[in-house]
């Protein structure tokens, strides 16, 4: 979406690295799995072209968020080759849009309840919320890359972006998430004006470095 350019070119600079952004399907016009298929595609294309598996990061913010843990989640099932990291930006973790923050915190974020129930309505026209792959808060992540998760305790999806992380967590997965107090959703957005915003860019940079150097 041409919404995300900024937010794409400041994860690209804090990463130092090459970024291909894919231009995936969206809602209402198709449901899921259309993002899932054109993510996988353009995973395998990146692969074909002699990219290494262990030098990609796989990274999205809100809905994208979730895309990136259904592609992690779909690559595995597939026994396909996984990136060395998976990075999500505030994640929408369950379409069912569980939690009290839904509520709670809509005086302090920008996207609303009602939003992501219609985002919701149109996202699983074809399948269950409650599908793993929908809703990835259901998943099993062992198996996965590592994942690192950032929010702001402000916004709505904040309930289930801990739930998710915590789930995950306890059955073994290698999550960390990082929560910024009073910050409302993709406040990486806003590089240069707020200081929360250019340190959660610079901690987005340090994992990508150490991880995919190690590996």
């Amino acid at each position: 979406s041409k919404a995300h350019e900024n937010l794409i070119a400041l994860v690209t600079l804090a990463a130092n690295s090459k970024t291909f952004a894919l231009d995936y399907r969206l809602i209402p016009e198709h449901p899921f799995p259309a993002q899932l298929e054109d993510a996988l595609a353009a995973y395998r294309w990146l692969l074909e072209t002699g990219i290494k598996p262990e030098r990609l990061v796989v990274c999205g913010d809100s809905a994208g968020g979730n895309l990136t843990l259904a592609l992690l989640l779909a690559l595995r099932d597939s026994k396909s080759p996984l990136p060395a990291l998976g990075i999500c930006i505030a994640p929408w973790t369950d379409v069912g849009n569980s939690g009290d923050s839904l509520k709670g915190n809509e005086p302090y974020d920008w996207v609303e309840k009602r939003m992501t129930l219609q985002w919701a309505e149109w996202f699983c026209k074809n399948e269950s919320p409650e599908h793993p792959i929908v809703s990835p808060i259901y998943a099993d992540l062992r198996g996965l890359p590592p994942i690192y998760i950032q929010a702001g305790d402000a916004e709505i999806l904040y309930d289930m972006i801990r739930d998710f992380a915590e789930k995950a967590q306890s059955k073994g997965a290698n999550v960390k998430l990082d929560v910024w107090k009073n910050m409302n959703h993709d406040f990486q957005a806003f590089s240069g004006i707020i200081p929360e915003s250019d340190e959660a860019l610079q901690h987005i940079g340090q994992v990508i470095s150490e991880t995919v150097s190690v590996r």
